[in-house]
């Protein structure tokens, strides 16, 4: 059998094995698995993060549901759920003999402190829980959780972590302490945490779904992805995130690539504060400009997939929209909307030609290499468009003129549609409607889309929602992103499924995980 491999480099060696990674050869090191990837969060605790859980937080924790390899909501620490007629009341029995990290038996107290810690807190995922009117423990093993309305996206949110009340009560669902050193009920529980570097979890034993197949397993905090792929190359890790320049012809000996789709698009976002964007022809216009496929090849390297929306992933895509290159459609979409071409080539209205920056991190080289390929296809179809990449930390939302966004979500439709699209939720409000898009009748179908359970109801509600958006276009569509992870050969266990932002989820069955000979 191939364990985790040796670390080539001194440092890195002596930190990561006293870390507790197996060396190459030694039988009673043990199975684990180094994994580099590039995004470190501020802390593991799933009540601060509002949607994409860092691998981590996704092994320490578990919440009353989980998702399976299709994306639907399954059993974790709840057995099974009644829902009343009405859509208001939640019945869930929970799992018998679940215990934490630290021994404490997993009771209905901790449910109950968790969804109001969450819901009254001022954090991101505060309005997971905004409708739940009363939460209540009936014995140790049932909690009864009733609605002011009906919330179809609830057992979704409810994968989110549970914390313990023993260890939260008195300092606070977001204490910092508690988000160095996490405990949870998940398969694997933290060892140590070095900023920067890494973070090294072992298997738990007690973990209600039986022992893990690996006996631990450590994340390498690695930013630049081409010192990523040398760690892996060098044997310093074990596996690692690739970008798509890397996964183009990857062929590492000992490795194998593990390519996933994911719900993560990219779309140009429009400041809708900003007069130039108010007129919704242009808007459309450009979604015609775009030369999706151009882009997948020469930024994604063919690992992603055109974008018609922020729904092409789930189960309520619609045809609403099916933009293609069409420079004739760009040219009559502009010239009804009263614009012509001036001497420089550039579409005029009223003397005023349209022009804007177009931002996006500047850390992220991907999206970086994407906004200068699409300046250059929007310049060559008459929109004078700068490509102007920004550090994160400069970036102001309300002082932009258009940004290259990333979002989606492979889960319910209402978690990755309601906060970018609603208008209640624009940048003024404190939302997450960065462009402050609003749209009555998109706001109207994502109202009738969380109102029920009733999956006819909901598909008419977003064909609605993707008619709205298709009329009055909030963002460029441009592209899914796939993700690729390099693993060693001989690791079985990951499976594949619909990933969310970044990629994030690969671990999402990572007990199952193990090696073979």
């Amino acid at each position: 059998m191939i364990r985790s491999r040796s670390l080539a480099a001194v440092g890195a060696a002596v930190a990561l094995i006293a870390a507790g990674c197996s060396a190459q050869g030694g039988a009673d090191d043990g199975d684990t698995l180094t994994y580099a990837l590039g995004d470190e969060p501020d802390a593991f605790n799933p009540a601060l993060v509002d949607e994409h859980l860092d691998p981590v937080t996704e092994m320490v924790f578990r919440g009353l549901t989980a998702h399976d390899a299709d994306n639907e909501v399954v059993p974790a620490l709840a057995e099974s759920w009644e829902i009343s007629d009405d859509e208001r009341t939640y019945t869930f029995s929970l799992r018998d003999g679940v215990t934490w990290h630290d021994g404490e038996p997993f009771t209905a107290a901790d449910v109950v402190f968790t969804i109001e810690a969450v819901r009254d807190g001022d954090l991101p995922t505060s309005n997971k829980y905004a409708d739940v009117e009363d939460v209540r423990a009936e014995g140790g093993d049932t909690v009864v959780v009733e609605l002011s309305e009906p919330a179809p996206a609830l057992l979704d949110n409810l994968s989110n972590g549970i914390l313990p009340e023993h260890l939260l009560a008195d300092k606070g669902i977001d204490d910092p302490g508690f988000g160095e050193n996490p405990v949870g009920t998940g398969p694997f529980e933290l060892d140590e945490w070095k900023h920067g570097e890494y973070a090294t979890l072992s298997a738990f034993d007690g973990f209600y779904g039986g022992a893990p197949g690996l006996d631990g397993v450590t994340i390498a905090y690695v930013p630049d992805a081409a010192a990523r792929l040398i760690r892996l190359q060098n044997g310093e890790v074990d596996a690692a995130y690739l970008e798509p320049s890397q996964a183009d012809g990857f062929d590492v000996d000992g490795y194998r690539a593990e390519r996933f789709p994911t719900a993560d698009y990219r779309g140009i976002l429009f400041n809708m504060a900003d007069d130039r964007f108010a007129d919704p022809g242009p808007r459309t216009a450009m979604n015609y400009a775009v030369d999706r496929d151009a882009v997948i090849d020469s930024v994604l390297h063919g690992f992603g997939s055109p974008a018609d929306g922020p729904l092409d992933k789930s189960g309520y895509d619609s045809d609403a929209a099916e933009y293609s290159f069409d420079p004739g459609r760009v040219e009559e979409i502009m010239e009804d909307d009263g614009y012509e071409l001036n001497g420089d080539g550039v579409w005029e209205k009223d003397g005023e030609p349209y022009a804007f920056d177009l931002t996006t991190f500047a850390e992220d080289g991907v999206r970086a290499s994407m906004i200068e390929v699409l300046a250059t296809q929007l310049r060559e179809q008459g929109f004078d468009v700068t490509a102007d990449p920004q550090p994160r930390d400069a970036v102001t939302w309300d002082e932009l003129d258009a940004f290259l966004i990333g979002w989606g979500t492979p889960y319910d439709p209402d978690t990755s549609l309601f906060g970018p699209f609603h208008s209640s939720e624009a940048l003024a409000e404190g939302g997450s409607n960065y462009g402050s898009y609003a749209d009555d009748d998109a706001d109207a179908a994502l109202e009738a889309g969380r109102s029920t359970n009733d999956e006819d109801e909901r598909a008419d509600a977003y064909a609605d929602f993707q008619e709205a958006i298709a009329e009055d276009p909030p963002y460029v569509f441009v592209s899914y992103l796939d993700a690729v992870n390099a693993v060693p050969e001989n690791l079985e266990g990951p499976k594949e499924r619909t990933l969310a932002h970044h990629g994030y989820g690969f671990f999402w069955n990572a007990e199952e995980w193990s090696y073979f000979s």
